[in-house]
């Protein structure tokens, strides 16, 4: 089949009857271009893959404590040489420190699950509910007359000690204790399908995402075996379409990349023949592909999952019975029926998902159908929603910007300023003392033994004391009178008092 692209795009056109884009050719088309557009090295736009799991990376390694130390070394070298320089090159955590604070803050502002019916029998049944405690409200000082006269109770809510005072008193009632058993199973229905797919804590990987890469997204799909299940996707290994949009709602594809092996695939493909999955192993451009998969083996082969957003006619033909009623027959959107002809043709354009996989740097198509149970909106059913659920609230043109980015500036200049501390802790010289040999010689003990330098030192230093005389032995004024005094290196501790205010600073 003979596939039309799209003008000054590789993505096929669709513009195209609804059988075409339901083949198989269609759908490797699709794949062909996600590969080309994310994976393929432009001479503009670079391998778009690979930037973004360059990056996410870097800002990941720095909410570690983990980044590159080579431009420090860059920054303190001569022209590349680091012989003189003695430091402890080991990055310091500053980041790993507020990333904490704020992913625990943000895991910290629980909510409940609250469902509220919208369906006219449940809206007629809450209608007749507060009309019967509205009544009862009215007439609360007659009926209470009548239980306690002639003992009959005319209530019409079941518990009397419910009944409002006044209008707010009703309001406050409907919003916070009425609840309807459709509701109450809706709400119960939802917390056990997030508490079977630990939610909890796939909300915190997004919500560390969100704070290190400022991109999040996770995906929910259906099948009989599982049920509803919600997954997490790594934002480094999704591709998407270009939006501007920070919740990504108008994306016309999405998907992302996954290691799997053999035996997981010939258990999600069983139709895959050995011969085919003997030339997808052996196939080394699948594995150094991409950049992040080399530590695994020959056993895991790369998978891009995707989704893609088209468009579908539903046609059908209209006929009228004998009886005069009016029958509607579905049919391809193909079906022109003759002018000269009593059929009816209605139509009308529907947004459909269809599933694909495909092995990643080779032309094996895994799977390209219509996509089932398909999420629209109550409020329109001619859209479809993704099965993934992403959201990046700082992005602006295409660019994401997350919380770790803006303060990676602020964690390089921290670190260089602790190498510098180490520099001057390095270079500092220890207080010490000056010993004038002149004022020794002109003291006696009067022990019999001489004033020398050691034994100075170690009266100095074990008592502190210093034995001297004001004057010579002629009777003149001694010089030396102080024959030890205390020398106080002062330099490096300005330096270091500089240096942490420049911390405190920085991290005001």
């Amino acid at each position: 089949m003979n596939i039309y692209t799209n003008t000054n795009s590789a993505f096929p056109s669709q513009v195209v009857s609804d059988a075409e884009k339901a083949s198989l050719e269609y759908g490797s088309q699709v794949a062909m271009a996600i590969e080309y557009e994310w994976f393929s090295q432009g001479r503009t736009t670079g391998n778009r893959y690979l930037t973004n799991w360059n990056q996410f990376h870097q800002l990941r390694l720095y909410a570690r404590g983990e980044q590159s130390i080579q431009k420090y070394k860059d920054e303190l070298s001569i022209n590349g040489d680091l012989s003189y320089l003695n430091l402890d090159w080991q990055p310091v955590p500053i980041l790993s420190k507020f990333v904490d604070i704020v992913v625990n803050g943000i895991s910290q502002k629980s909510y409940d699950i609250k469902a509220y019916a919208q369906d006219p029998a449940s809206v007629k049944k809450r209608t007749e509910y507060a009309s019967r405690l509205q009544e009862d409200m009215v007439a609360k000082e007659y009926l209470d007359s009548l239980k306690n006269t002639l003992g009959i109770d005319l209530y019409q809510s079941p518990d009397p000690s419910v009944v409002p005072e006044n209008k707010e008193e009703l309001q406050l009632h409907m919003q916070l204790s009425y609840k309807q058993s459709l509701e109450i199973a809706e709400e119960e229905a939802i917390s056990t399908v997030l508490a079977q797919n630990k939610y909890d804590l796939i909300r915190r990987r997004i919500n560390m995402d969100l704070t290190v890469c400022g991109i999040a997204a996770s995906k929910t799909n259906f099948n009989t075996s599982n049920g509803v299940t919600v997954d997490y996707v790594d934002p480094a290994y999704m591709v998407y379409s270009y939006t501007e949009d920070p919740n990504f709602e108008n994306v016309y594809y999405v998907g992302e990349l996954k290691a799997i092996t053999i035996p997981e695939l010939k258990k999600e493909f069983p139709d895959i023949s050995e011969e085919e999955l003997k030339r997808i192993q052996s196939m080394p451009g699948n594995r150094s592909y991409v950049t992040g998969w080399g530590d695994y083996d020959n056993n895991t082969v790369q998978v891009l999952y995707f989704d893609y957003k088209t468009y579908h006619n539903q046609v059908f033909k209209i006929k009228q019975t004998e009886q005069g009623l009016m029958k509607a027959l579905e049919k391809p959107d193909t079906f022109n029926p003759p002018e000269n002809d009593n059929f009816e043709r209605v139509s009308r354009s529907i947004e459909v998902l269809y599933s694909g996989a495909k092995v990643l740097g080779t032309d094996t198509m895994l799977k390209w159908e219509l996509a089932e149970n398909m999420t629209r909106p109550y409020a329109d059913t001619t859209k479809v929603e993704m099965n993934y659920s992403i959201c990046a609230p700082r992005m602006y043109k295409g660019r994401i910007e997350s919380l770790v980015s803006k303060c990676i500036g602020f964690a390089d200049m921290i670190q260089l300023t602790h190498l510098k501390l180490q520099q001057v802790l390095s270079r500092m010289v220890p207080d010490g003392v000056y010993l004038d040999m002149d004022g020794l010689a002109e003291v006696d003990l009067g022990n019999g033994t001489n004033y020398n330098p050691a034994e100075a030192l170690n009266m100095y230093f074990q008592t502190g004391s210093i034995v001297g005389r004001s004057l010579t032995q002629d009777g003149d004024i001694n010089q030396g009178k102080v024959p030890i005094q205390e020398l106080n290196s002062s330099s490096g501790q300005a330096k270091i008092g500089l240096l942490y205010r420049h911390i405190n600073i920085i991290y005001k």
